[in-house]
């Protein structure tokens, strides 16, 4: 796999984490209203989420062994993350406390996407610094972690369990 690839893999993923939040938190999205499939109220299903989103990069952060040098980029990385959570967290709290016409909500809805390309950018920025800090064995085990994960395999139209998506040889 070249470089490109897999930096363009990285950013791929960490954007699939970050939209996935976004979705089980938005209104109206997977996370919306009081569904008692989806785990309560929307301020537990809120902390569960986080919780499970601070395991996964410990346990990342221990798979990669990071050394000394490394840890700037990790810690660039983790904050990256933590920037655009509580970013796309701010947008849909003030949004959830708006009324909204039509046109202000196709308005919001651009503005959101525009913020989160932005926000997206800087952490697919931290996320190749962080990439190209790591040995190759490193990068395996977070191109392993990353990609092989149940969710990523659900937001490609997968199901939990499905094996990772393919994608053609080039």
């Amino acid at each position: 796999m070249n470089l490109l690839r897999k930096r363009l893999l990285i950013a791929a993923t960490v954007a699939g984490l970050s939209l996935g939040t976004a979705v089980f938190a938005g209104p109206g999205g997977m996370g919306g209203g009081d569904c008692p499939m989806m785990g309560g109220g929307k301020p537990q299903r809120m902390a569960m989420m986080q919780q499970h989103h601070a395991e996964q990069m410990e346990l990342l952060e221990a798979r990669l062994k990071l050394t000394a040098n490394q840890t700037a980029a990790w810690k660039a990385f983790t904050a990256a993350q933590d920037t655009h959570r509580t970013a796309m967290k701010k947008m849909w709290q003030e949004k959830r406390d708006k009324d909204v016409t039509a046109m202000s909500h196709f308005e919001e809805q651009t503005q959101a996407m525009e913020e989160n390309l932005t926000s997206m950018k800087a952490m697919t920025k931290a996320a190749s610094d962080l990439y190209a800090a790591l040995d190759p064995t490193q990068k395996k085990v977070m191109d392993d972690f990353i990609t092989t994960r149940p969710m990523h395999g659900m937001m490609r139209g997968g199901g939990p369990g499905s094996p990772p998506a393919q994608t053609p040889a080039q």
